[in-house]
């Protein structure tokens, strides 16, 4: 059962041992770009482990491409984390600094907090000046070339690049891992690179694959991807990386596969590899995921409440505009009736006239000049009569929709209304 369903079982300790001991390490461009997160200790501590087993490291070209790419935004991301922290601690002081509202603080604990806050905020400058300059002098960037100098993989060809994409629409479309999660960004640009873009997991994991059939060697990949189609999770934990990648390796390459997320690589590699490894740096990298989720989490609710304050206006032109259609329909509805009255007055004229006729014994021609005129109007009549009920039938589709509208809208406003309550 363990060779049929290998994405299933764990290797026991000595196997594992063993992969430890025989592996090539592989790293995924987010751990890279994670060391512009980490403080300066824990990103030094990080890269001088990498330093002592640089012969066995190995970077995916996608993933340094993907590296060099966001490097940037990612500095960017810091500098303005800076900014908003300043902005914080000036909203805070604001706060204590009225004496005429809750909470109250002594005039002699202020000076003490003002002084505080003036050595936090010249620190937080000097620390973002140290980060911005990393966009042209980035030592970061420069001890991660030292380390992958010899070791990064070459690009695949376009030819090549097509196949996976090619494979990659099969495989998204069946989610089959890894990528599909990425399945909904966009590829509809004439830029080969862009489209290259929603399968960026998907190559990185054929040359994880071509590294150990050329190596002929296990692989351990450290990633701080999150998603469901890197990891197999239950009940919000992560249980380990999807069978179906183990089996894929198993099968293409016909060795063993390991995936661990930064803080979890580091703890085995004290273990295995007799690192010297502190628990700071294990809780720091673990709290910087942390933040990340919870920084995720919020982008999301920010992009719902945009969402529903989209939805909502939407709706209220929509009520507008049902409005509208309705007065429209009304005065149609009007009008219609009243050219029905109007009609079937006429109507009746002339059947009373035509009927006077065939008592009196008129002459014929005056006779089918009056029975043309009747059908005439039955006609109009009847045609009208028609449009009046079709009219009807629409305002009545109208009125309902409205009516939703409305409940649908209430009911947005009163969401936002209770977020916008929450936020304050």
């Amino acid at each position: 059962m363990r060779e049929l369903f290998p994405g299933h079982f764990k290797e026991n300790e000595e196997s594992l041992k063993k992969v430890w001991d025989t592996c090539i390490f592989v790293f995924d461009a987010n751990i890279l770009l994670n060391f512009y997160r980490y403080s300066d200790s824990a990103r030094r501590e990080f890269l001088q482990l990498l330093e002592k087993i640089k012969d066995r490291v190995w970077l995916p070209h996608r993933a340094a491409e993907e590296y060099l790419s966001n490097r940037l935004s990612v500095i960017d991301q810091q500098e303005r984390s800076y900014d908003d922290t300043v902005k914080a601690i000036g909203s805070l002081q604001s706060d204590l600094e009225n004496a005429r509202q809750h909470p109250f603080v002594s005039q002699k604990t202020m000076k003490k907090v003002e002084q505080i806050f003036s050595l936090l905020c010249d620190e937080l400058a000097e620390n973002k000046g140290v980060h911005t300059k990393r966009i042209t002098e980035d030592e970061i960037k420069e001890s991660i070339s030292s380390i992958f100098s010899d070791n990064v993989g070459m690009p695949y060809s376009k030819e090549e690049l097509e196949r996976i994409i090619s494979d990659g629409e099969e495989r998204y479309r069946q989610k089959i891992p890894p990528g599909f999660k990425d399945g909904s960004k966009s590829s509809d640009s004439e830029i080969f690179s862009e489209q290259c873009r929603k399968y960026g997991d998907l190559i990185v994991w054929n040359q994880v694959i071509d590294k150990s059939i050329d190596s002929k060697k296990p692989i351990i990949l450290v990633t701080d991807d999150k998603k469901e189609d890197w990891w197999e999770k239950f009940k919000g934990k992560t249980v380990g990386p999807r069978p179906e990648l183990v089996e894929e390796f198993r099968e293409k390459a016909e060795n063993s596969f390991y995936m661990y997320q930064a803080d979890r690589f580091l703890e085995l590699a004290r273990e295995n590899l007799n690192e010297k490894v502190s628990d700071e740096i294990v809780q720091e990298i673990r709290e910087v995921r942390r933040r990340d989720r919870l920084a995720v989490k919020r982008m999301r609710e920010i992009e719902y409440a945009k969402q529903r304050k989209l939805k909502v206006q939407h709706l209220m032109k929509e009520l507008d505009h049902l409005r509208m259609h309705i007065i429209a329909q009304e005065h149609e509805m009007s009008e219609l009736q009243e050219k029905r009255y109007m009609l079937e007055n006429e109507r009746e004229g002339l059947k009373e006239y035509r009927n006077h006729l065939f008592h009196e014994g008129g002459r014929d021609f005056e006779n089918d000049r009056v029975f043309k005129d009747y059908e005439m109007v039955s006609e109009e009549y009847s045609q009208v009569r028609k449009h009046l009920e079709m009219s009807k039938a629409k305002y009545s589709e109208l009125q309902h929709r409205m009516r939703l509208v409305e409940q649908e809208l209430e009911h947005g406003i009163k969401v936002i209304e209770q977020e916008n309550s929450a936020d304050s």
